[in-house]
């Protein structure tokens, strides 16, 4: 039976982890000052899967062969193009862009849903769906529509490819999900997923001149690789566990708000009246489709 203590220790985690994948955005925009974004992604992987191997080393259960093709899909979408199209985005774009189009994942969960699965999209999906273009529109032109002269258009073109990417991962996991535990399925689809990096900093690791990093660099680096990657992902399937799902996913509107907050403080980045605004459509137009 859970408790009133044990449900406020799970809200309160449950904030913690949202709090340090806000800060992914600003530690991600560091570390690609001294690492490329494909290699910093391979670094942020290896440390993440040396820690899950080690937690799960013996407790892994076994994979039916039939289940190969999904889990190496989920491995693609849920950690090899989404940390390559994320670090990349964040390059060319500021931290608080980046969080705020990620929270478009939901949207693009239901619209993946519903056509590739059938499933129903209602009126007030399609509402939300308005709302949260038109914000994601605010943001990445900063309500300058003369496309060419939208200085990190490219950037925040990634990011919102980033969230597709997220949503098929979500959308096809949650059979996976049924069958396996989220260790074994979060170690298999880190490994497999960070094998398939490997191939994308072949160029970068010819042209790079030096692998050494500052302390400042190995503490973004474990901080992505371990806190982020490994807690954060455990924390948040634990947190599944005890609450309901949609209250579990509404902290995810708190994170653009951190990540302002947090870029503010160590980027000098500032949020501006269309950034303001069009996360405020993007959450209000998520919650009217996540309702439905």
């Amino acid at each position: 039976m859970t408790t009133d203590r044990s449900l406020a220790l799970t809200h309160a985690e449950l904030f913690a982890v949202i709090a340090i994948w806000a800060g992914t955005f600003v530690a991600t925009k560091l570390l690609l000052t001294e690492v490329p974004p494909a290699l910093s992604a391979l670094y942020r992987y290896i440390v993440a899967s040396v820690i899950l191997v080690a937690l799960n080393w013996g407790k892994l259960e076994k994979v039916a062969r039939d289940d190969y093709p999904r889990v190496v899909f989920l491995s693609l979408t849920g950690v090899t193009f989404y940390y390559l199209l994320q670090h990349y985005g964040i390059m060319y774009t500021n931290a608080t862009d980046a969080a705020i189009l990620i929270s478009l994942s939901p949207i693009f969960m239901g619209v993946i849903s519903w056509a590739l699965l059938g499933e129903p999209l209602r009126l007030r999906a399609v509402a939300g769906l308005a709302l949260a273009t038109a914000g994601s529109a605010l943001v990445i032109t900063k309500g300058d529509y003369d496309f060419a002269a939208a200085g990190s258009l490219a950037g925040n073109l990634l990011i919102v490819l980033t969230a597709v990417s997220w949503a098929f991962y979500s959308v096809y996991g949650k059979k996976l999900l049924g069958r396996y535990s989220a260790g074994t399925l979060i170690t298999y689809t880190t490994l497999i997923g960070t094998a398939a990096l490997a191939p994308f900093t072949v160029g970068e690791i010819k042209s790079s001149q030096s692998f050494s990093l500052s302390w400042l660099g190995w503490f973004n680096l474990l901080y992505l690789g371990g806190l982020a990657s490994v807690y954060g992902y455990l924390a948040w399937y634990r947190a599944l566990t005890r609450l309901p799902s949609l209250t579990v996913g509404s902290y995810l509107y708190f994170r653009p708000l951190l990540t302002g907050v947090f870029a503010a403080l160590l980027l000098n980045e500032a949020v501006g009246v269309f950034e303001v605004a069009g996360g405020c459509l993007i959450v209000v137009g998520t919650c009217l489709a996540a309702r439905q």
